[in-house]
C-alpha cells in the first residue's frame, strides 16, 4: 500500500542528490567570495554582523515592539539603505515589494518628508502662503520616492492574495539579484474568517515555501508585542523584550534568521533599564547610570537580539544596541497605537 501511495505522487521528485546539493551551495559560497554576489548592507552594524555581513536571499527577518516605539521607522531605514546604490552598488538590481497594511500613502510620505526637512507633520500640512523653496524641497522628496524598483501593496490583502503576489513577482523578476517583500504589520494580513493564530500561521507557511522556492527572495516582517512585556515594566530583571512578546513567536521563529525586540523604556516612566554586572556591555558605557550596573533611558530606543541563526548570541559584539529616538516621528507614530488591533 505504501509503495502504490509513493508510486502514484512520483516522490523521487522531492530528491536531490548530496553533490548536486553541495555543488549548488558551494558556487553560490564562491559567487559571494569573488564579488559576484554582494550581501545588501542595511545601514545597522549589528544587524549585518549577525547576518554575516547583511541581508542575503532566502532568509528573513522580524522587527518587533509595542506600538509608538518606531519600528516601521527601523525598517524603512533598512530599506533605505538596501536599496541605495551608494551603499549597496548592486541595488539597482533588487526589487522590493512594501506590504504597508497599517500606514496609509500620505502618512508615510508625510513621515519621509518630516524627516528629511526635520520639521513635525502638523507643520508641513499647516495652511500657509505658498512657500516656493519649501514646496520644492517637498517635491524633491516625492521624486526621490518613485522608482521604477519598488512597488506597493498599500491595504491588507488576505493569504491567498498575498500567496498570489510573492509567486507573480518572484516569476517576473527571477533574475534579479534580490527580491524583498516587506510586511508591516504581520497581523493586520486579513483573515476571511479563520482566527488570528491561523491566520497567520498560513501567512508564514506562504513565506517559507516562497523563500526555499526562490533563490533571490528576503522577507522583513514588522511585528507588534503582545502586552507581556507592559507586564514585566516594573522589575529590572524582567524588563529586557523575549522571544515570546512576539505574537506568534514560535512560528515566526521557525520562518526567521534574526529575530529584533525595540524598547522605549522612558515611555512608561522608567529612569533606569535592566540590572546588570558592572563590567556587562563595555561599549555602550556612556549610556549606563552613575554606578554602571542600568542603562539611562532618555532619548534612546534599546535594539534587543533575541534570536540569531547563522551565529551565536556568544560570538555578537553585543546583543543590545541602541538608537537615539527620532523625535520629529513620534507624533506619527501614535497612529500605531491607535490601530493596535484586538488580537493582542
Amino acid at each position: 500500500m505504501h509503495e502504490e501511495i509513493a508510486n502514484r505522487i512520483d516522490i523521487r521528485r522531492i530528491f536531490k542528490t548530496s553533490k548536486q546539493v553541495m555543488e549548488e551551495a558551494y558556487e553560490n559560497i564562491l559567487k559571494y567570495r569573488r564579488g559576484e554576489l554582494i550581501p545588501a548592507k542595511t545601514g545597522y552594524d549589528y544587524i549585518d554582523e549577525a547576518l554575516l555581513g547583511g541581508i542575503f536571499p532566502q532568509h528573513a527577518i522580524a522587527i518587533g515592539a509595542r506600538p509608538s516605539v518606531g519600528k516601521s521607522y527601523v525598517a524603512q531605514k533598512i530599506l533605505e539603505n538596501v536599496m541605495n546604490p551608494m551603499i549597496n552598488p548592486q541595488a539597482e538590481d533588487y526589487f522590493l515589494v512594501n506590504c504597508e497594511f497599517e500606514m496609509n500613502p500620505q502618512d508615510l510620505l508625510l513621515r519621509r518628508m518630516s524627516q528629511d526637512m526635520k520639521k513635525r507633520a502638523p507643520e508641513i500640512l499647516r495652511r500657509q502662503d505658498s512657500n516656493t523653496v519649501e514646496e520644492m524641497r517637498m517635491f524633491e522628496i516625492l521624486q526621490g520616492e518613485i522608482r521604477n524598483n519598488i512597488i506597493y501593496i498599500d491595504a491588507p490583502c488576505t493569504v491567498k492574495e498575498f500567496e498570489a503576489a510573492v509567486y507573480h513577482i518572484a516569476t517576473k523578476h527571477k533574475d534579479k539579484r534580490l527580491i524583498i517583500f516587506k510586511v508591516d504589520h504581520i497581523a493586520l494580513i486579513k483573515r476571511m474568517g479563520l482566527d488570528p493564530k491561523s491566520a497567520i500561521d498560513d501567512l508564514v507557511a506562504v513565506m517559507n515555501e516562497a523563500k526555499l522556492v526562490y533563490k533571490n527572495i528576503f522577507f522583513l516582517i514588522i511585528s507588534q508585542f503582545n502586552r507581556e512585556i507592559e507586564g514585566r515594566i516594573k522589575s529590572p530583571q524582567e524588563q529586557p523584550p523575549r522571544l515570546s512578546d512576539f505574537y506568534q513567536s514560535d512560528t515566526l521563529g521557525q520562518l526567521c534568521t534574526l529575530m529584533i525586540g525595540l524598547h522605549n523604556p522612558r515611555r512608561y516612566g522608567l529612569d533606569k533599564y535592566m540590572i546588570f554586572g558592572k563590567d556587562w556591555y563595555q561599549t555602550l558605557d556612556r549610556f549606563k547610570t552613575e554606578n554602571k550596573t542600568s542603562f539611562r533611558t532618555a532619548g534612546l530606543v534599546f535594539h534587543h537580539i533575541l534570536k540569531v541563526r547563522q551565529v551565536s548570541m556568544e560570538e555578537l559584539t553585543n546583543t543590545i544596541h541602541y538608537t537615539v529616538e527620532d523625535v520629529t516621528n513620534n507624533q506619527d507614530q501614535e497612529q500605531e497605537t491607535k490601530e493596535e488591533q484586538s488580537v493582542y
